[in-house]
């Protein structure tokens, strides 16, 4: 909740909030969010749904705070949280952040910064049916970028774990860049 010029509250949207506190047994083993390294691949991970209701490109370039908030699976959405722990347990991801604020082109804007490195990403997830604006801002439940310098391994883990797994780009140079 925040507070308009007048001292009036207003509600932030979706207003609903949760945090979490953990003990890490090996900190170094904990991933942050930062790109890590140049020329690593970039990943999204989950089942891209395309929810555009109640997100920030709706309201922000919009102007519109209308539809439903995307729905929750809770099994998945556990299960694929606990993939991407095992993924950075195991070292297999050098970065992770999930897209619920903004959706992935936010995610992987937030990540560059924290890591000082661009990225150079590709129409990909178009291909899966959704357009630009659906597929690159949607904010879907339990989706996550990650950031892993070998990708095939990536890929058959996810593969085998029965996950989407879409390339959408790669970490380098100074900016972000889309390519078709």
């Amino acid at each position: 909740e925040t507070k308009n010029e007048d001292s009036s509250s207003l509600a932030i949207l979706p207003t609903p909030a949760i945090g979490g506190v953990g003990l890490l047994e090996d900190w170094e083993k904990s991933a942050t969010i930062g790109f890590k390294a140049e020329g690593e691949a970039i990943f999204l991970l989950g089942m891209l749904h395309g929810e555009l209701g109640q997100s920030m490109w709706l309201r922000e370039l919009r102007g519109r705070s209308e539809g439903a908030p995307p729905d929750v699976n809770l099994e998945e959405e556990q299960a694929l949280g606990e993939f991407v722990r095992m993924l950075i347990q195991n070292c297999a991801v050098s970065a992770v952040h999930d897209v619920s604020d903004g959706g992935p082109a936010v995610a992987v804007a937030e990540m560059a910064l924290a890591g000082n490195i661009g990225a150079s990403l590709h129409y990909a997830l178009e291909s899966s049916g959704q357009f630009f604006e659906t597929a690159w801002f949607a904010e879907d439940q339990g989706l996550y970028i990650v950031t892993t310098g070998v990708s095939h391994e990536l890929q058959r883990l996810a593969h085998d774990a029965n996950f989407t797994c879409y390339l959408i780009g790669f970490t380098g140079g100074s900016s972000i860049k889309w390519k078709s």
